[in-house]
């Protein structure tokens, strides 16, 4: 067994119910002009948008095959947001529903063949509220029709392709979703819960199989980009199910697109067997502090907060020195 395969075996050990990460996409356009364009006359110029769509497709599925490879079960990426068919322009929106249908294409099969993977399409249903003749409705029902045709099987890795999802509209149709019974059962398993933990986790499993198709964990971590500064959080869906869980934020300081594996390996072993020092389950924290230590940190936080640009999430320009935050 490699040493690769061993860290896999280690991670889904750690997690038997399945490592499950959530994965916002951002600075694809940047990847791919400093990727391809760097030398041109005029770099942030993209002349051939159909190669730019395969290079993206190429990237994903290089991002999926590491976190699969490293042990991680379900990965779920927001690849588009419904503002997309709207903030720019008519023609873009044509675009993103061509290329982002690349998502069911013969390469895209073959590449979940290869891996392993089962793909499903989350937050499609509010597409398909759009008339029949707009593209992004289109992009919807085909979306669906491949997912009805998808030779799924239990086990296998997923990866959930997050497209033009809103939340609020998921869980409003939750109940048409599952069905009578299914909400009677709920109904009844809330009453009769012990505490509310329970209830916490039987109203999960109905929400997240209504709006996945299918059972799964809760996430562990998301992984986001700040390297223009910010902090978002740009997993609309799958964020709303993180409700005050354990979940991990990470954020890289360079386009997503360009996480090597040693970048993912760190954060998985982070993520399982990083020491976090000042977890506890006591009312406080006695023993874990010497008095030079409290005194240290007291004075460390003083600094820190004296210098408004300590704060994360502040923006700042793409090109901005770093010691000016």
């Amino acid at each position: 067994m490699s040493e690769i395969e061993t860290f896999a075996s280690r991670i889904r050990a750690y997690y038997p119910e399945g490592l499950t990460g959530l994965f916002a996409i951002g600075g694809t356009r940047t990847t791919y002009i400093l990727e391809h364009n760097r030398d041109s006359a005029n770099p942030g110029k993209i002349d051939d948008f159909q190669h730019y769509s395969d290079y993206l497709l190429d990237r994903y599925f290089d991002l999926i095959r590491m976190f699969v490879e490293l042990g991680g079960q379900n990965i779920a990426i927001t690849a588009l947001g419904y503002q997309s068919f709207y903030d720019r322009g008519e023609q873009y929106a044509h675009f993103i529903s061509q290329s982002t249908l690349a998502l069911a294409g013969d390469k895209a099969v073959a590449q979940y063949e290869a891996i392993g993977l089962d793909p499903y399409f989350l937050g499609i249903e509010p597409l398909l509220l759009l008339p029949p003749d707009n593209p992004a409705h289109a992009l919807g029902r085909q979306l669906a029709d491949f997912q009805q045709r998808w030779p799924y099987q239990p086990g296998r890795p997923r990866v959930i392709w997050e497209i033009a999802s809103i939340p609020l509209y998921t869980f409003w149709r939750a109940g048409e979703t599952m069905g009578d019974a299914a909400s009677s059962e709920l109904a009844a398993a809330i009453e009769q819960a012990e505490d509310l933990n329970a209830v916490h986790d039987l109203l999960y499993r109905y929400y997240a199989r209504a709006a996945y198709g299918v059972d799964l964990p809760q996430p562990h971590f998301y992984l986001g980009t700040n390297r223009n500064g910010d902090l978002k959080m740009r997993s609309v869906l799958p964020n709303a199910f993180i409700g005050g869980s354990a979940c991990r934020l990470f954020y890289t300081p360079y386009p997503t697109l360009m996480m090597p594996r040693e970048a993912m390996r760190a954060l998985f072993d982070d993520l399982a067997f990083g020491e976090q020092k000042l977890r506890s389950k006591q009312m406080d924290y006695r023993d874990k502090y010497t008095p030079e230590l409290a005194a240290a940190e007291y004075e460390r936080f003083r600094q820190l907060s004296a210098d408004p640009s300590s704060i994360l999430g502040l923006s700042r320009a793409v090109h901005a020195d770093p010691d000016e935050g």
